[in-house]
């Protein structure tokens, strides 16, 4: 009998011991002074036999553009490396462009967006398009590349300077657009209004669809250099571009910081000589409330990965750590300017 008792006694002890380390990955913050699972995904292997670059995880999504647009190509080929260096989900998100993305990011529908500089200024200033209604919460991750202020007409419109737009039929952009605004600095910088002109409020689908038929005399769009619509409109040779001169340049660029000058260095709607305008950067930005660690490791990603970037998109070509806070008008995120400044980038006191 007592042996019987000591036999069960073992077996009890050994079916403790067994039940207690049968859940080694699941102790309590209590036990092991690690915090307790937040519920956040953890870095994926990347797939390339390397280690996934710790401090970014999670599913998020990215406001960029149409579906077909410079904003949405180039956002996405973003997200594949950064995805496969961080083992994270970082989605694009077809999107009407910079103003409605920047209304994503304050409604928090969307964590990241492509947006343009000028109307970042206007968001966080509560100006323009956002006219007693800031949008604050959300900051600069880099400077991506130039978005040229493209001013198309009609070769046979007679229009060869600003000035000359003067009661021709001219589409702005479409309504609450960054490039409506565009148009209405530009042709104010030469003395002009809408009322000088016979002015349409559409997308570029349908400005290109008018100068094509001949509705419009010209338009004002913005966009990285190509455009689609633009290269489609030049293959018959019935279009031009209009140059900003030096002393109304030198206006805009007085009035409006985030400006700057921007001459292609290619003629690829084969116009036959060069053309001059403004541009605004095209600009990554995300929500404030990600944390310094986690935007440095993203930063980071990119510029330890910018080849693969620039391989599936050309546009990121312009893209170098000189020039990756060129044209931010703000608020440079935290974990942002801890790699820059580890890489020597100065930051300026504006951006602090």
């Amino acid at each position: 009998m007592k042996k019987s008792m000591s036999l069960l006694l073992v077996l009890m002890m050994v079916l403790s011991l067994a039940a207690c380390g049968g859940n080694s990955g699941g102790s309590s913050s209590g036990d092991s002074g690690a915090p307790a699972d937040s519920g956040a995904s953890a870095p994926a292997d990347s797939g390339s036999g390397d280690a996934a670059e710790p401090g970014f995880s999670g599913s998020y999504l990215m406001g960029t553009g149409s579906a077909t647009g410079n904003y949405y190509q180039f956002g996405n080929a973003m997200c594949t490396v950064i995805n496969n260096v961080t083992g994270a989900n970082l989605t694009v998100n077809a999107t009407g462009g910079s103003t409605e993305n920047a209304r994503l990011l304050g409604s928090g529908e969307n964590e990241f967006a492509m947006i343009q500089s000028d109307v970042y200024s206007y968001a966080h200033d509560g100006i323009e398009l956002f006219d007693g209604s800031p949008i604050t919460n959300f900051k600069a991750i880099t400077a991506c590349y130039p978005e040229m202020v493209q001013i198309v007409v009609r070769k046979d419109s007679g229009i060869q300077s600003i000035s000359d737009m003067a009661g021709k039929n001219i589409c702005v952009g479409a309504v609450g657009s960054g490039y409506e605004v565009a148009a209405r600095q530009i042709l104010g910088a030469y003395g002009m209004t809408y009322d000088d002109i016979n002015q349409t409020f559409a997308d570029q689908s349908t400005a290109k669809n008018g100068v094509q038929d001949g509705t419009f005399d010209g338009m004002f769009m913005c966009s990285g250099y190509p455009n689609s619509n633009v290269t489609e409109l030049s293959l018959n040779g019935n279009i031009d571009l209009v140059t900003i001169d030096e002393e109304h340049m030198a206006t805009l660029l007085e009035q409006y910081p985030f400006y700057s000058s921007f001459t292609p260095e290619t003629d690829e709607y084969n116009l036959g000589h060069p053309v001059t305008s403004v541009a605004v950067k095209c600009m990554m930005v995300c929500n404030d409330t990600f944390s310094d660690d986690e935007i440095y490791a993203l930063t980071k990603a990119i510029y330890e990965n910018l080849g693969d970037v620039q391989e599936i998109n050309a546009k990121a070509n312009y893209m170098s750590l000189d020039a990756a806070l060129s044209g931010i008008p703000s608020d440079l995120h935290p974990g942002a300017m801890r790699y820059y400044e580890e890489q020597g980038i100065e930051i300026p006191d504006y951006l602090k």
